[in-house]
């Protein structure tokens, strides 16, 4: 059997949509030829020349006697030039490295210890390290600023650094009257900040052994200089890249806002972010975040997250309030419990286009525990991140949360202006903040190339770093990421939907009306949300519905049909009910009435929640479960074509759901493309 890396041809199973799309893409590249630089970059190296080294600018320190870099590119010597020499055009496939950090590595700014083990970097103003992977940053002199966090001496700060978003930028902090900048002297000149970096594992880094889209995303690109360093450390600094690789900038109009509303004068404050897709939205929340926890009298921060498609906190589907204590430097997929939970609840579709009401109940329930927190004493700034749907119904819903939010500044990024004038009221005196969006100036990753990963990539890394997440075993409540085992290799927890030992209290399944006896069918391989209900509310909807239903005899499946309660699709209502978590249903024992899940929530939370007097409700909504979670693509049985002599898909009956791409060709149910009937038109409009 042959080995497969994370650059091999396993594909995932492919819709018929989509086999038809890559038939037809196939055929127009056979038919045009490729266009060598579509970039229209000038010609500086060949690949397969050594990467040119950083020349420094007027502002860059003398290297001294340097350490010399590591390239990634393929090291190869140039032919030398004679007449006979054809000469490259300026639109050869040739790349131009760009510089990522103006950072020059010398014997006495860049300190490997290998008995801390430990690196020290020292800089000087106007300096700028980008650095990929995971690590901990600790200050020893000065102060830095990395993604909008100020971190002074002593201070220290966990950062994830993948490639599928933006890499940060290392800079001194900018100076101000409240900082006190003192160069530190050393035997090789005065530098403004002096830290420490060591190497951390949180376990994201083997991500790619459970889905190998997302392989790279720790590693270096292939044509980059790099400093040297431990090849056993879990980050690399990195100089210049050819290949496009983003790193966090922010335009200029943001730092003035950023400044102000960070400004304590009218405290707390209750910011209100609104702007359409890809404008940056939740970029300028993460850097107002750090602003506010860092560079102000205001130790912990509010954030009501509003966006179900692309959360920043949580996986997609749920909205949350949360309250956050220090600085975070990482992406959505690797902050799970980098915070504090207040209340969250499972709308079960990524957009409120699909329920706007409840979206709007679940958006005024968080709120109203956000102004009770405030209500026992809690200064909290509240920083609200909405969806990128600004436009008909979205902005409809804008007023709404406008409404119900009631903030005191309100952030607009990109062409808002329509939609200010329309969502907010001109006798509140709300405070308006018009900015550029990160594609119209100074961009987010403006060091060329489009993001590698589109939103929905992004939300089943999300997905797949959630179920793969575990609780560390130690004095603190911190987690890592296990993705030694597949799930479907992982003994699943077992509960019972009926009988004395019974532990789900309800089954409810989004906008779907089915009957009773088919409710496992529709619950089986997909994604439920792990809903709670106080056994005391004896007014909830949902405890009347099941007692006058079923009682409490727990013979029959507790089922919940939709559309119920008012307002829902299905849904459980938002006042009284609590979203503890996520599970996949892994397979339904009927005769037994047991339930197996698959789930980063412990058994022992179960146990608690049942001790402590909740109902413990299941509910399916549209959360979309990646391929990667119910085949493991490592498993060589699975999509191989005429295996042992077979002639056919060996494994692959074991997996009913899916099907695969062998040779180019889409084998299985998916593989015709879907023959659809024309619209219903009048009889005057067809074509005669």
């Amino acid at each position: 059997m042959s080995k497969r890396t994370s650059d091999s041809k396993v594909k995932a199973p492919l819709s018929a949509l989509a086999a038809r799309r890559l038939r037809q893409q196939q055929l127009a590249a056979q038919a045009e030829p490729p266009n060598p630089n579509p970039n229209g970059d000038s010609p500086v190296i060949t690949p397969g020349l050594e990467a040119v080294p950083v020349i420094p600018s007027k502002g860059t320190p003398n290297a001294g006697s340097s350490t010399p870099l590591k390239s990634r590119s393929p090291s190869a010597i140039p032919p030398k030039e004679t007449s006979d020499t054809v000469s490259q055009p300026p639109d050869a496939n040739i790349d131009i490295p760009r510089q990522l950090s103006n950072f020059v590595q010398t014997e006495e700014n860049y300190i490997y210890n290998a008995q801390t083990p430990e690196t020290t970097v020292k800089l000087r103003r106007g300096e700028s390290l980008v650095i990929q992977g995971e690590y901990r940053i600790s200050v020893i002199g000065g102060s830095i600023s990395i993604c909008g966090a100020i971190l002074e001496a002593s201070a220290s700060l966990d950062i994830v650094a993948p490639s599928s978003q933006a890499l940060p930028v290392i800079e001194c902090a900018p100076k101000s009257k409240k900082r006190k900048v003192d160069k530190i002297a050393s035997k090789d000149g005065e530098y403004d900040a002096i830290f420490s970096l060591q190497s951390t594992q949180s376990g994201l880094n083997d991500i790619g052994r459970i889905c190998p889209r997302f392989d790279r995303v720790w590693k270096p690109p292939l044509t980059s200089t790099v400093v040297k360093s431990k090849a056993s450390e879990s980050f690399t600094p990195i100089l210049t890249a050819t290949q496009p690789t983003p790193i966090l900038t922010i335009p200029p109009s943001w730092q003035p806002a950023i400044t102000t509303l960070a400004s304590t004068k009218q405290c707390p404050k209750s910011i209100f972010i609104v702007g359409g897709k890809s404008v940056g939205k939740s970029t300028f929340g993460r850097y107002l975040l750090n602003t506010l926890i860092t560079n102000s009298q205001l130790p912990t921060i509010a954030y009501l997250d509003l966006d179900p498609g692309q959360p920043s906190f949580t996986p997609p589907c749920i909205l949350s309030l949360h309250k956050i204590t220090s600085p975070i430097v990482a992406p959505s997929f690797a902050a799970f419990r980098s915070t504090e939970v207040v209340r969250q609840h499972h709308v079960g579709y990524i957009s409120p286009r699909e329920d706007p009401k409840y979206y709007l109940r679940c958006a005024a329930d968080l709120m109203r525990e956000y102004r009770r927190l405030v209500e026992q004493g809690e200064k909290l700034t509240l920083i609200v991140n909405t969806c990128g749907w600004i436009k008909g119904m979205g902005r409809e819903l804008l007023q709404e949360l406008v409404a119900v939010c009631e903030p005191t500044d309100v952030v607009g990024l990109g062409e808002v202006d329509g939609v200010f004038a329309e969502i907010l009221p001109d006798e509140k005196g709300v405070k308006r903040h018009l900015l550029e969006a990160v594609g119209t100036g100074a961009v987010v990753g403006n060091t060329g190339g489009n993001q590698q990963f589109t939103p929905a990539d992004l939300r089943m890394l999300q997905t797949i770093a959630y179920f793969h997440s575990q609780r560390k075993v130690g004095g603190d409540a911190t987690f890592s990421f296990d993705f030694e085992k597949h799930l479907t290799a992982v003994p699943p927890l077992v509960a019972a939907y009926k009988g004395p030992t019974r532990v789900i209290g309800g089954i409810t399944i989004l906008d779907t009306g089915i009957t009773p006896d088919l409710v496992f069918t529709a619950l089986n391989a997909t994604i439920v949300a792990i809903k709670l209900v106080r056994k005391d509310d004896r007014e909830h909807p949902v405890l009347r519905y099941l007692e006058d239903v079923y009682g409490e005899n727990g013979v029959v499946t507790p089922y919940i049909p939709a559309n119920r309660f008012d307002g829902t699709s299905g849904m459980l209502p938002a006042e009284g009910t609590v979203t503890a978590g996520l599970a996949i249903v892994r397979g339904v024992d009927e005769a037994n009435g047991e339930l197996q899940l698959l789930t980063p929530v412990h058994e022992d939370e179960f146990n608690k929640w049942l001790e402590d007097g909740y109902r413990i409700l299941l509910c399916r909504g549209r959360d979309e479960i990646p391929v990667y979670l119910v085949w493991d693509w490592r498993d060589g049985r699975a999509g191989q074509k005429g295996r042992r002599g077979t002639g056919s898909f060996g494994g692959a009956e074991k997996m009913p759901y899916l099907d695969f791409v062998v040779g180019g060709e889409v084998a299985g149910k998916g593989a015709k493309e879907w023959k659809v009937r024309r619209n219903i038109m009048r009889r005057g409009q067809q074509r005669r």
